[in-house]
């Protein structure tokens, strides 16, 4: 909560959100990498104070990771108009 009273988003779901809309495939592999650390970040935090809604939002956005780091890993390989390798595969 802010100090006037406003609930912000806990700071995995800004990452989630940011890693799905993120178009830039050279920033995406570190944005799901701490997007992906602050999900475990933050299930960790509820194996100790569970909060069963926030689980399975937790344990959807982990799936949502885990696709998008797959397509991004399947995707053919990209470069820039330089020819420098955009995306690296694998």
């Amino acid at each position: 909560m802010t100090t006037e009273g406003i609930a912000h988003a806990p700071r995995w779901k800004e990452l989630y959100r940011q890693a799905m809309l993120e178009t830039d495939l050279a920033k995406l592999p570190s944005i799901i990498a701490d997007a992906h650390k602050a999900l475990l970040d933050r299930i960790e935090e509820t194996l100790i104070k569970p909060v069963s809604a926030e689980r399975e939002e937790l344990s959807d956005a982990l799936n949502g990771l885990r696709c998008l780091r797959q397509e991004l890993n399947v995707m053919p390989r990209q470069t820039d108009v330089d020819g420098t390798a955009v995306h690296k595969t694998g």
